[in-house]
């Protein structure tokens, strides 16, 4: 498994390089009219965009990593209850039927 993430952050890495050498051309972004701009190239702003975007769907996703995880705490705490209630049900001694003949008649 560690041989896979190593060759997928290669690759990663690789396709990340060959998208920002093809394309260097820069472009002028303007934040305010005649206040801020910058001359960049065409991939910094579009790499940006994509980490803007994977970080809100990061924080977007929190909440339910948390509510699961709770839900999931409170699913093991009741196996652990059914488990225990298991164990102790089996060492309970069985109880004669009424119904089926005694040895001792």
């Amino acid at each position: 498994m560690n041989y896979l993430d190593t060759i997928l952050k290669a690759v990663i890495i690789v396709y990340v390089t060959l998208f920002a050498v093809t394309n260097s051309t820069n472009i002028e972004i303007v934040l305010i009219p005649k206040y801020i701009k910058y001359d960049l190239p065409i991939f910094l702003p579009i790499l940006i965009a994509l980490f803007i975007g994977v970080t809100i769907a990061v924080l977007g996703f929190i909440p339910k990593m948390m509510r699961l995880s709770r839900e999931l705490k409170s699913v093991r705490k009741n196996l652990v209850r059914a488990e225990e209630e298991n164990d102790r049900l089996r060492t309970l001694p069985l109880l004669q039927d009424s119904n089926t003949p005694n040895e001792d008649n």
